[in-house]
């Protein structure tokens, strides 16, 4: 026992023991934040990384992102594993959808190789990268005490806990891309910084069009900031735009502007309102309203990995929270707090987007869609309740 002792005295004169024990007792939930991402990213690694075939759309996406390194940037790149047979994959570039998440994907596959568990990195960080964000903007707006935390961490808890994130944070498709921005701007837009704001907004459309519905809830939050019409013209409009057309550059100087335009452009924006994106997979369509009840999760596949996991992949619904979501939309009315109400806005716009898309004519939408936004809207549920419950606290203690 005295031996014990000795150990437990000499570990509390250890400086960096001291310091140690100092972080954990400063910053605790960091510390248990950090843990969830050691274990979500250990799940991640063991699942996905094992995998060694294409995964749903990553037939796709791994191929064009590949062509744009080696025929647009004319890099040299190893290609370890073949393009998926059966398609004419040669000259493709996924014109169909905006550039940026497919950049991002090639300069893994340009420094690591052209493998499956590289084109999956970069989802693997955002995912990551959600999971912390949703945290920090949670934290923002129930407030920056012993409250906000708890909050954050319950936030990203669910987002952990939710299948579509799981699923689509795993894999190399454009909508974790999308989420990830969507996140980073509301993030930076209840912290006030309008210009970082309006990069991200036009970095989430520059990765999937879904994103460019963000311009509502955006153009509401700054027209109530003191600034010029002008200014607020050029961060809604201008700004993103400019970083949109910046990152087609590359594709504009390889097919000339006016091919571009109507194949990168015009044609993108068709397809995006055309139906018809599936073959023999029509009990996999799930529209908007479906996604309500988690009707016909897209099926994505069954794979041979790790052992230890069923690697039959479905993009389910968290539907239970996307009804909870709607049902506290009154709090917006009754918190009257910008923060929170812009917290609601920028996942209903992107939902609301996809009703859009169905009324102009698409009527192949899948569940897998819902990641756009979904992490937003575990924002929004944790952020209002305990806000509701702090107003109510505080109204006791003051009667």
């Amino acid at each position: 026992m005295r031996n014990l002792f000795k150990i437990i005295d000499n570990l509390k004169r250890n400086r960096i023991v001291h310091k140690l024990y100092g972080f954990i007792k400063k910053y605790p939930f960091y510390i248990i934040l950090g843990i969830l991402l050691l274990i979500y990213t250990y799940q991640t690694v063991s699942v996905f990384y094992h995998i060694n075939s294409y995964i749903s759309d990553e037939v796709w996406y791994a191929p064009a992102s590949y062509n744009i390194m080696t025929k647009i940037f004319h890099l040299n790149i190893n290609q370890t594993v073949p393009f998926p047979s059966g398609k004419e994959l040669v000259d493709y570039f996924n014109l169909e959808h905006p550039p940026l998440a497919k950049y991002i994907i090639g300069i893994f596959i340009y420094f690591l190789g052209y493998d499956y568990w590289v084109w999956r990195i970069p989802s693997w960080i955002l995912g990551d990268l959600i999971i912390i964000l949703s945290f920090l903007i949670t934290r923002k707006i129930v407030g920056n005490n012993i409250f906000g935390n708890v909050a954050g961490i319950i936030a990203s808890v669910l987002i952990i806990s939710d299948p579509n994130m799981w699923i689509m944070h795993g894999i190399a498709m454009l909508d974790i891309y999308v989420s990830f921005f969507s996140l980073l701007s509301l993030y930076y837009l209840i912290k006030d910084d309008i210009q970082k704001s309006s990069i991200s907004f036009g970095l989430a459309f520059s990765s999937k069009f879904s994103g460019a519905f963000l311009i509502f809830p955006f153009l509401y939050y700054v027209r109530k900031v003191d600034m010029s019409i002008i200014k607020r013209f050029f961060y809604v409009i201008i700004l993103p735009l400019l970083i949109y057309l910046s990152l087609n550059i590359p594709l504009i100087i390889y097919f000339g502007f006016s091919n571009w335009f109507n194949k990168g452009f015009l044609d993108a924006l068709e397809w995006g309102i055309t139906s018809g994106h599936v073959v023999n997979a029509t009990n996999q369509i799930s529209l908007p309203w479906q996604w309500l009840l988690n009707i016909h999760p897209f099926y994505l596949g069954a794979y041979s990995g790790n052992d230890l996991y069923l690697n039959n992949f479905y993009a389910s619904v968290n539907n239970y929270f996307m009804i909870l979501w709607l049902i506290l939309t009154p709090l917006v009315f009754i918190l009257k707090d910008k923060k929170v109400t812009v917290s609601y806005l920028y996942p209903l716009s992107i939902y609301l987007g996809f009703f859009l898309i169905y009324m102009l004519g698409n009527d192949t939408l899948f569940t897998f869609y819902v990641i756009d936004f979904m992490p937003m809207v575990y924002v929004y549920i944790v952020s209002s309740l305990f806000l509701l419950g702090l107003r109510y606290y505080k109204r006791e203690i003051d009667v």
